[in-house]
Order: C-alpha cells, then sequence, then structure tokens
C-alpha cells in the first residue's frame, strides 16, 4: 500500500553537505508527476495531498537517483559523474566510501580512465597514487621485469587482480599489461598497504583490483563504442566494446582491442649499429555473460591475448599468448552473500635473445616459457547489525617451465616445477557512526614439488617442500569531526617464491640473471597512520607508511656478468603520501597526489646496505584535469614526475628522473560521435623505462569514435559526458 511521503527527501553530496536546486521528480501510483526542487538545506518534498510511489532526484554533474516508496523519508546522497570521494571494495572486501574506509586507499574512476592519454593499463597506474612502476612500458619492456610494487615495498611485493582472477604469471610473476588495455578498463582499485590477511602471498605493499567492461542484465538496449585511431610512430589503436540484453535474466558483452607502436627504443649503451626500429603489436579478445536473477548472480569469461615485441635487432624478440576461461556464482541470502569462481589460464613466452654486445645480432638462445594454471575462491559474508564479518577460501596450481636451446637447437638450460597455493582467512569488523575496529588473518600453505635446473654442467633436482605463514591485520577509524577521519592500521604480509625465481635463468645484455632453489618467502610488517578530510565539494588524505621485509628477495650482483637472487635479510620502507581531489564546477574535477619514500636496504650483502630498492622511485607526484562536457568539448590533461631509481642493488644502474606530460581533447556531436586528439609525453623527454629500453617519444594520436546503442544519450541526460 502506497502512502504520503512521512517527511521530505533530503539530497546531500558524498561529503554530506546539502544541495540546493536539485531537480526532485516524485511520481504518483498512476503515472503522475510532481516536479518539485530541493531548497538551500537540500530539503524537497511533494506537494500536500499527492501520494508519491517514487522519485527521481537529478541535478547536472550527477548520477540520477531513483528513490523508491520506502526511502522516501531517508537522505539521498548523489554521487558526481567525477566524484571525489568515491568508494572501493579492494581494501576491506565490501564497498565504502574513501572517506571512510580505515585503510589508505586510491581509486581511477571511469571518469579519469575514458579520457586519459594512455593505450595500456600501465600507462595508466601512472595516475593511480601508491603506485611505484610508473614508467612501466608493457609493448617494449622486456617481459620478466614487468613487475608490480606498491607503497614502496619492492618488485613484486603488489598482488593484481583482474575481475576477481589472479592477473600475475604464476610462474614468474610478471603481469601481462597488454591482456588489460585502456579501452576496456572500467575501474581500478589500490589497497595501500600490507593485504596478505585476506589476498594471501605477494600483497605485501598493496593489492590492486581491476574492473573492465562487462555486461548488464535489464539494460535498456545495446551499449558500447567503436573507435579507430592512427598517430606518429606508427601508432594505432582499434577498439570496440558492445554489450548488449539477450532476454529477462541474460546479458553478454565482448570488448576487442588492437594497439601498435614503434619507435627506436635502445639506449646507446644496448644499442648496436645494425639495429632498428623497435615494434609492438598486440590484440586482445574478452568475451563476458552474465545470468542475473534476483539474488542469484552467474558470470563466465574467455579471455585471449597475444602480442609480439620486436625489440630492434636481429634475434632480439618475444612473442605471449594468453588464454583464460573464468567463472563464478554469487548468491545473496537476507544481509549474508556467497561466492564461489573457478578459472583456468595458459599463458606461453617465447623468447629469442642475441648475442649482444660481443656478437649483436647472432642468436644466443631461443626460450620457451609455457605454464598451466587453475585456481578456485570462495567466500561468504554476512553483516547482521553493526557487524561485517567474511571468510575468504582459495586455491591456485601452477605447472611451469622454461626451455632454452641455442642456435643448434641444443639444450642449454632447462627448469620445470609445480606449485600449490592454498589459503583461508577470516575477517571482521565493528561500525559506529563515528568509529570502525578491523580485524582479520589468513593462513596460507605453499608447496613446490618436482623441481629441476638442468644446465650443460649439472643436473640438480630438488625433493619437494612445504613453508606456511599467518598474516594478520588490524585497522581502525575515528571521526574526530564529521569532516575528519584519523585511521590507524597495521598487519603482517609475505610472499612466496615465483617457480621462475627458484628455477629459470636468463640473460639480459650479457648478464645472467640466475635462480636459486633454496630462496625462502619473505615476510613483512607495515603499519599505516592516516588523516582524512571531506569539505564539500572535495577530500584531501594524507599516509605516513613504513613497511619492513624480512628475507626479501632481491637480485644480489656477483660479478659485472652474473646477478643471482638471494634473500637478503631486511628492507624498510618509510614514506607518505598526499592525496586531494576537488571538484571545478558540475563536469570537472582536479585531481593531484605526491609520495616521498626511502625505500632501502637495511640489512643485506656487503655493499648493499642503504641503498636504494630496485625500480622503486624515491619521489613521484601526479598532477591531473578531468572534464566531461557539459557542452560538446571534454578533455583531460596529466603530469607525472617519476623520481630517481635503479635498476640494480648497488645504485650504478641509476635511470633518472622524469616529468612526463599528456593530454587529451574530444569533441563530441549530439549523436554522440567523438574526434578526439591525444597526445603523450608532449615534451619528447627521454627517459630510461628500464635501464635497457627509452620509454614512448612524443605519440600524437587522431582517434574517431562511434556510440553503440544509447551511450551518448544516457550520459547527456545527466548533463556531463565522457
Amino acid at each position: 500500500m502506497l502512502a504520503l511521503a512521512p517527511a521530505p527527501i533530503v539530497v546531500v553530496d558524498e561529503s554530506g553537505k546539502p544541495i540546493p536546486g536539485v531537480s526532485v521528480d516524485f511520481t504518483g501510483p498512476a503515472g503522475a508527476h510532481d516536479l518539485e526542487e530541493t531548497d538551500a538545506t537540500g530539503r524537497a518534498e511533494p506537494k500536500p495531498g499527492f501520494t508519491a510511489a517514487g522519485a527521481d532526484v537529478r541535478k547536472p554533474g550527477f548520477a540520477t537517483q531513483h528513490v523508491p516508496a520506502a526511502r522516501l523519508a531517508a537522505t539521498v546522497v548523489l554521487q558526481r559523474i567525477l566524484p571525489v570521494i568515491g568508494t572501493a571494495s579492494v581494501a576491506t572486501g565490501s564497498v565504502k566510501s574513501l572517506h571512510e574506509v580505515p585503510l589508505a586507499t586510491s581509486v581511477l574512476d571511469r571518469g579519469a580512465i575514458a579520457l586519459a592519454p594512455a593505450a595500456t593499463s600501465d600507462r595508466l597506474l601512472r595516475e593511480l597514487p601508491g603506485n611505484d612502476r610508473i614508467r612501466s612500458n608493457s609493448a617494449f619492456t622486456n617481459y620478466g621485469q614487468l613487475r608490480a610494487s606498491f607503497s614502496g615495498a619492492g618488485s613484486d611485493r603488489g598482488d593484481v587482480l583482474v575481475d576477481g582472477v589472479p592477473a600475475q604469471d604464476a610462474f614468474g610473476g610478471q603481469v601481462d599489461w597488454l591482456a588489460y588495455p585502456a579501452e576496456e578498463i572500467e575501474r581500478m582499485e589500490l589497497l595501500r598497504g600490507a593485504g596478505s590477511a585476506l589476498y594471501g602471498s605477494g600483497a605485501v605493499g598493496g593489492v590492486l583490483d581491476v574492473r573492465t567492461f562487462a555486461p548488464q542484465v535489464g539494460a535498456p538496449g545495446a551499449d558500447g563504442r567503436a573507435s579507430a585511431g592512427l598517430g606518429t610512430n606508427d601508432a594505432a589503436d582499434d577498439a570496440i566494446s558492445v554489450r548488449a540484453p539477450l532476454g529477462p535474466f541474460f546479458a553478454g558483452s565482448l570488448s576487442a582491442v588492437n594497439t601498435r607502436l614503434a619507435y627506436f627504443s635502445l639506449p646507446p649503451a644496448y644499442a648496436a649499429p645494425s639495429d632498428h626500429i623497435s615494434t609492438g603489436d598486440s590484440g586482445v579478445t574478452h568475451l563476458r555473460g552474465r545470468y542475473q536473477n534476483g539474488a542469484t548472480t552467474v558470470d563466465g569469461a574467455i579471455l585471449a591475448t597475444s602480442d609480439h615485441q620486436d625489440e630492434g635487432r636481429d634475434n632480439y624478440t618475444f612473442d605471449r599468448t594468453l588464454r583464460q576461461e573464468a567463472t563464478s556464482i554469487t548468491q545473496k541470502v537476507g544481509s549474508a552473500q556467497a561466492r564461489f569462481g573457478a578459472y583456468v589460464r595458459d599463458t606461453t613466452v617465447y623468447n629469442l635473445a642475441d648475442q649482444f654486445p660481443t656478437k649483436p645480432g647472432v642468436m644466443r638462445y631461443d626460450q620457451h616459457v609455457p605454464t598451466d594454471e587453475n585456481g578456485f575462491f570462495a567466500s561468504l559474508g554476512a553483516s547482521p547489525g553493526p557487524f561485517d564479518v567474511a571468510l575468504v577460501l582459495d586455491q591456485r596450481r601452477v605447472v611451469g617451465s622454461s626451455v632454452q636451446t641455442g642456435a643448434t637447437g641444443a639444450l642449454q638450460s632447462l627448469g620445470t616445477g609445480t606449485e600449490l597455493s592454498q589459503g583461508v582467512g577470516v575477517q571482521g569488523s565493528f561500525k559506529t557512526s563515528r568509529f570502525e575496529a578491523l580485524a582479520g588473518a589468513r593462513a596460507d600453505r605453499e608447496r613446490y614439488d618436482d623441481l629441476a635446473i638442468v644446465t650443460t654442467a649439472a643436473n640438480e633436482r630438488v625433493d619437494g617442500h612445504e613453508t606456511g605463514a599467518v598474516s594478520p591485520r588490524v585497522a581502525l577509524r575515528y571521526d574526530l569531526t564529521p569532516r575528519l577521519a584519523l585511521r590507524v592500521s597495521t598487519g603482517g604480509g609475505f610472499r612466496s617464491p615465483y617457480l621462475n625465481e627458484l628455477i629459470r635463468s636468463y640473460v639480459i645484455a650479457g648478464v645472467t640473471m640466475a635462480p636459486n632453489p633454496a630462496l625462502v618467502p619473505e615476510r613483512s610488517t607495515t603499519s599505516v597512520a592516516g588523516l582524512d578530510y571531506a569539505f564539500g565539494p572535495g577530500r584531501v588524505s594524507f599516509d605516513v607508511t613504513q613497511t619492513n621485509v624480512h628475507d626479501a628477495i632481491d637480485f644480489v650482483t656477483i660479478s659485472k656478468t652474473l646477478m643471482k637472487r638471494e634473500n637478503v635479510d631486511r628492507t624498510q620502507t618509510d614514506g607518505e603520501t598526499l592525496t586531494y581531489a576537488q571538484a571545478v564546477g558540475s563536469c570537472a574535477r582536479v585531481r593531484v597526489s605526491g609520495t616521498t619514500q626511502n625505500p632501502r636496504i637495511t640489512s643485506g650483502p656487503s655493499g648493499t646496505i642503504g641503498k636504494q630498492l630496485s625500480y622503486v622511485p624515491n619521489r613521484s607526484a601526479n598532477v591531473g584535469l578531468d572534464t566531461a562536457g557539459p557542452g560538446p568539448l571534454s578533455f583531460s590533461v596529466d603530469s607525472s614526475y617519476a623520481g630517481q631509481t635503479y635498476a640494480d642493488d648497488l645504485q650504478q644502474q641509476p635511470l633518472g628522473a622524469a616529468l612526463l606530460f599528456g593530454g587529451t581533447i574530444r569533441a563530441s556531436t549530439a549523436s554522440g560521435v567523438s574526434f578526439e586528439l591525444t597526445g603523450d609525453n608532449l615534451t619528447h623527454q627521454s627517459y630510461l623505462s628500464t635501464i635497457d629500453r627509452y620509454g614512448p617519444p612524443l605519440t600524437v594520436v587522431f582517434k574517431i569514435g562511434v556510440p553503440i546503442g544509447a551511450t551518448a544519450q544516457r550520459r547527456a541526460t545527466n548533463g556531463c559526458r565522457y
């Protein structure tokens, strides 16, 4: 039975500030309408005698909110199209406002991603506070160097998930960023600090959760976009993303992206007179389906990717393929939610290396690295009253090998092995209007079997061995005032060695990178304290972090031609991160972030103590401006500072600092067709992304985009579009 609205609707923004001038369209049971507007206190109510069955709350620059009859007396929080606070689930497993979450968290939403001057996901990460590998250059960097590091913890000390599935290659630890192109990414969330209590091995410095273009059950029709772009440096970027309902309870989506870039990537110290332009080509196809009926949701996905990199010299290339199938089912029962998922993945890398520097272009070896991986994950969460409780369980099994042959086909080295990872964790939190306390712990088990290292000089086999770890964490948040929150947290982390580190060797520019089957897991502790202030159209946060890693794994320099992985005893990173975001009018915002940190070895081999961790910058900063109309023009500006870092443990291979600029301007017609001009590295800086690669030079791309379905119209309804 419908009733008169017993109290006025009060409309506020993400920080709780009332919003005047909001259009509130009260709807009656027979289709009648009563259009009202909020006053200076954010209040609006239907005229006397009008029976309201619901209401639509609209304001340019904000996402429209539909309010059902049961909530007509409630406060309505309008989310900006380009939010300055936003929400995230990666930190605790449940969706929370960034201002309210008790752990330091960063987010890149679709508003920032849509106009970013980036074709690859690792380029997008330059704009995400807490990410260290801001030089990552996935189209040209040797695949083994595409590592994750968050909050200054160091390479491989960050966990990456894409649509809930582990994204790191389970054999080698690298991330195939080209498999997740920027065109398909909807959202990136980063937990800054130890996350092993919820996510297990690798989550020492943080956890990155990436969400991609997905089906929408119940949508009114097809939705998507097709685009084609060409530019300097032989740049090409062609993409299509479309989703559509397939019945009352089914929907599907398809994304396909192809990219290309070419430039001279080898710096003088790693180049030869016969070298030529380097080229990188990649292709991704992602098919997803969803069934949703009431409390039940079933998802399925197939991902197929491939890329080829010609590094600029004969016999210096690699090819990579990835095939993945994943499925999950989510069931809600009252306030509880259960989820189960599983995946299988096959990856293959063919790595061809030459005999630089002695005989450039002459084949040194051909390396074949196939990996078979499968896993499952399950979770159960409930929210009885002020409590949130969660149970997680997961397993991953990896079978991998690295086969290296010489120019004649003779075997030079072989490494094989199997790894089984299992974990179970529990977490609980208690929340009041001003206070939240969170505690959790997880137990993990890692088992290695059938390890073998075969070379021309030796045949070494290692008996199966098992390790384990327990990772706790505690976090507290207290609202000092309605707008100022204090948060503190501490937690343990660990990282088990990858099979790659135990059994695979490779050569970069004449330097052998040797494995070590005797490595033991890294253990860590992270403590964070921060303040978070929400002020009407903006938000500012400041966090202080300290991470200590014991038995840290790193390459240790043995000689000029040999580096070997070792447990170097201990590292410590002390850092501070400032983030700031503020709305500029109804359809624009400015984003600023900066990090200063001292990532160093505090105990280890002679000559390394006090040295900076490899590939972790001592300073980084980003300034961005996002706009979304409301007229036909949208644009973004992005500038990033990558501070000094080194490619080795002795600080003898500096990469230098770099100040990088990029931007996009887009003009859209009334029908949604767009014309876009993107420029990156606008000052044409020559900078190193790794010790043996230049980062991309000045690149300008012109792109035409065509909407599919109601995309442009739906965004324009809210007064902003991107």
